[in-house]
């Protein structure tokens, strides 16, 4: 698997049982008719094959498919997914033999599974090049099916890797076999266009569904800071953890609470990581998604300064849980966080400014408190996966029609 993958030592007959096919849980149709349709809406269900990773991944793809899966869209469609995650050491975005041997079987899964659907809608971080081909490879199975195909592009890198035009005329011809391409935030959305022009890029917003999310609740101890990521010095946990030693050498009493894995780059990026939380912060591991609402639930603050996104969700899932947010001025954050209202946005890179801000809300319970119930209440308003799942539906929608006349 060219983007985001594994290696995977399973033989092919049982890989091909285990990742290939859809799996039971995977494999569920989630659609049904809702008795919440508006009957002037009742139609035939569309048809439409999920394709990106699941579980064991964790992160932003992962968490938006579970969305997608169990959400307000199964109710008006037939979805159907199939988890193109594998087991092993992360390899994402390198060229090696195991990746393009992947990448293959996944696109020949995808051509298996597509069969009877009328729509292939694929989840990929969409950079770097390796990746850009492995999406076309997948796109192209969906489309020789006779299947109308979206691509959804996840990765906040794709505004820093489409930068000359060899790259943007490698995304032109690999999105070929695309209907259409979404992007999750403005500037992503922005260089798409100018990559492949037209009016197949279109932008939706990421969203959270708000009730799975209890609102934070005190607790005994001192304020704790959660980063929710992947361990990695791209994530700037590095810069966290650094604004955190300033905060304590101040006399700011707080904990640091990493909860995050193995980044797609692979176990040596977590070195430095590992290393720099030695004795100043709590690492946390991993937690299922039935899990995350309650690790929100016992932090008081959020921190997520990362040096590069496009929409977070983790950003969108603790200002639901009702925490204040500290992130860095990347991707759509400055949409998400109303500076000054719902938290802080500072520059990336800058360890100082991240202590700065952190310790207006360690230090002001009250603060936190008002902040935290405005983040919460902005999610209500602009960031509901409901809206999320009603504009996707829409272009479900319109895509079927296209394909029926």
């Amino acid at each position: 698997m060219l983007d985001d993958t594994r290696d995977d030592a399973t033989p092919q007959p049982e890989r091909d049982r285990h990742a290939s096919r859809l799996d039971q849980a995977s494999a569920a149709t989630f659609g049904h008719r809702g008795s919440t349709l508006d009957d002037a809406r009742r139609r035939p269900m569309t048809r439409v094959l999920l394709v990106g990773k699941g579980a064991p991944d964790r992160g932003g793809i992962p968490t938006f498919l579970e969305t997608l899966r169990h959400g307000p869209l199964s109710q008006e469609h037939e979805l159907t997914f199939l988890n193109v995650a594998h087991a092993g050491t992360p390899q994402g975005g390198r060229p090696t033999t195991a990746n393009i041997v992947r990448t293959v079987r996944d696109a020949m899964a995808v051509w298996r599974a597509a069969r009877g659907h009328d729509i292939v809608h694929i989840h990929s971080a969409l950079a770097p090049a390796v990746t850009v081909v492995r999406a076309a490879l997948l796109a192209l199975a969906g489309r020789l099916r006779g299947c109308a195909v979206i691509v959804h592009a996840h990765g906040g890198d794709v505004e820093f890797w489409l930068v000359n035009r060899l790259r943007r005329l490698l995304m032109k011809t690999a999105m070929l076999p695309a209907s259409r391409v979404i992007a999750v935030w403005t500037i992503g959305e922005r260089v798409l266009r100018v990559a492949l022009s037209g009016d197949r890029v279109r932008m939706i917003d990421n969203g959270v569904p708000l009730d799975d999310f209890a609102q934070h609740s005190p607790h005994e101890g001192p304020p704790r800071i959660l980063y929710v990521g992947l361990l990695t010095p791209r994530k700037g946990v590095v810069d966290l953890i650094d604004a955190s030693q300033m905060l304590h050498d101040r006399g700011v009493d707080h904990e640091l609470w990493l909860l995050g894995g193995t980044p797609d780059e692979g176990p040596d990026a977590e070195v430095p990581v590992r290393a720099a939380a030695e004795g100043r912060a709590r690492l946390l591991g991993t937690r299922p998604p039935e899990q995350m609402p309650q690790a929100y639930a016992e932090a008081d603050v959020f921190c997520l300064p990362s040096w590069w996104e496009a929409m977070p969700l983790s950003v969108l899932e603790a200002m639901a849980s009702g925490l204040p947010v500290v992130a860095t001025d990347v991707g759509d954050v400055a949409r998400e966080v109303d500076d000054g209202m719902c938290g802080y946005v500072v520059p990336v890179r800058s360890p100082d400014q991240l202590a700065a801000a952190l310790e207006k809300l360690l230090t002001d319970p009250e603060r936190r408190a008002r902040m935290g119930s405005a983040a919460r209440e902005r999610v209500r308003q602009h960031f509901s996966s409901a809206v999320t799942a009603r504009a996707v539906s829409d272009m479900y929608l319109e895509l079927a029609g296209r394909s029926q006349r």
